[in-house]
């Protein structure tokens, strides 16, 4: 190597060193912001549970948040409960929230969301693994119905 693109390497990672220095003593570095997924779940008049979608394509390695709106839900009785056990268990986990209350969950998982009333929850996520994932909502009838949404990470 000659003595010129040398000294250039050197001079590079040099800056580099000391803008990361920089970045990490003002904490400038902030994460992209998720994008934002939609699922709507109701109940029809049938009482059958339906979906506002029945697929979602998303990478690897990107960042999103699943925005889960129960709209008509009316007590207990009519409540619906979201499962992606193992989107959830190949996923980076990052904020779920709750209205206006967020919980900083940095890896953790949790079971499922429910809604025993009209509302939403939301969780971000980092997908880690390829694969086909199922979101499973169920009512709370006797015998539960049930509808399916799939997730396809690539």
């Amino acid at each position: 190597m000659n003595k010129y693109l040398h000294r250039v390497i050197v001079v590079m990672g040099l800056m580099l060193l000391s803008v990361s220095a920089q970045t990490q003593q003002s904490g400038v570095i902030a994460p992209p912001s998720p994008v934002d997924i939609f699922l709507e779940a109701s109940t029809g008049p049938d009482g059958q549970v339906a979906l506002s979608a029945s697929e979602f394509k998303l990478v690897t390695g990107r960042y999103y948040r699943i925005n889960f709106v129960c709209p008509d839900v009316k007590g207990d009785f009519r409540g619906l409960q979201f499962k992606a056990t193992r989107l959830v268990a190949n996923s980076h986990i990052r904020v779920f929230s709750v209205g206006n209350i967020e919980l900083y969950l940095q890896g953790q998982s949790f079971r499922a969301i429910q809604c025993d009333e009209a509302g939403s929850a939301r969780f971000s996520f980092i997908p880690m693994r390829k694969g086909v994932y199922n979101i499973d909502v169920t009512d709370h009838s006797d015998p539960p119905q049930q509808a399916l949404a799939r997730v396809v990470v690539e």
